[in-house]
């Protein structure tokens, strides 16, 4: 179903009602389907209920040529959010999704209970490793959120509860154990999983869920 965003964007999204509802944010030139269906996601968090949604520009959602900065793409899960009438949600989000919902959870504190970051540490995001990734999975140009999203980071203190977690051949991630130290945020290693497979982890989801219930 579609949520319409500020500037008249149409984004796809789903959701499902829950005691806890859990929102999951796609990386770059990938979509809701891949990241979190396939990976069994949508299995983990089924007695929780889920919010999910394709980023403008991928997967189902509109391909606008402006609003890809993070604050752009936090408001238009903002607009997700509120035409799925669901107040406040647990996050979890994989690679780029983290500067979305690190956004997020700084626009609209109290919609945000607690963040699961995977696949992402402090540095900025790379323009060269976003072509490398758009090559790798998409295929499909994606300039304008490449524009709106290089040189971005997670700053500043953490916006809410955060849990880190990577793999441990995840080059995009290398510096998450390192990033969680300087923040004092637990951190989760999973495995000798890279930034294309760790998303899948089995790790990733019980860790994530048992932080998320404290």
């Amino acid at each position: 179903m579609p949520a319409t965003a500020r500037d008249g964007v149409k984004l796809w999204y789903d959701v499902e009602p829950g005691p806890r509802p859990v929102l999951l944010l796609h990386g770059f030139a990938s979509d809701s389907e891949r990241t979190w269906e396939r990976t069994g996601w949508l299995r983990a968090v089924a007695d929780r209920g889920h919010v999910v949604t394709d980023l403008r520009g991928h997967g189902h959602s509109e391909r606008a040529t402006t609003g890809y900065s993070p604050d752009d793409l936090a408001r238009d899960v903002l607009a997700v959010l509120d035409a799925a009438e669901v107040p406040a949600v647990d996050v979890v989000t994989y690679s780029m999704g983290g500067v979305v919902g690190w956004a997020l959870a700084r626009l609209a504190p109290e919609r945000v209970r607690a963040l699961a970051l995977g696949g992402i540490g402090g540095g900025a995001v790379q323009r060269e490793s976003m072509l490398r990734v758009q090559q790798a999975l998409s295929g499909e140009d994606l300039g304008p959120c490449i524009e709106g999203m290089a040189g971005h980071r997670l700053s500043g203190r953490p916006p809410a509860p955060v849990l880190l977690a990577a793999g441990d051949d995840d080059e995009v991630a290398a510096d998450a154990l390192s990033f969680a130290t300087a923040l004092n945020v637990p951190y989760v290693s999973l495995g000798r999983r890279n930034h294309f497979n760790a998303v899948s982890s089995r790790t990733f989801k019980t860790s994530a869920l048992e932080f998320f219930d404290g």
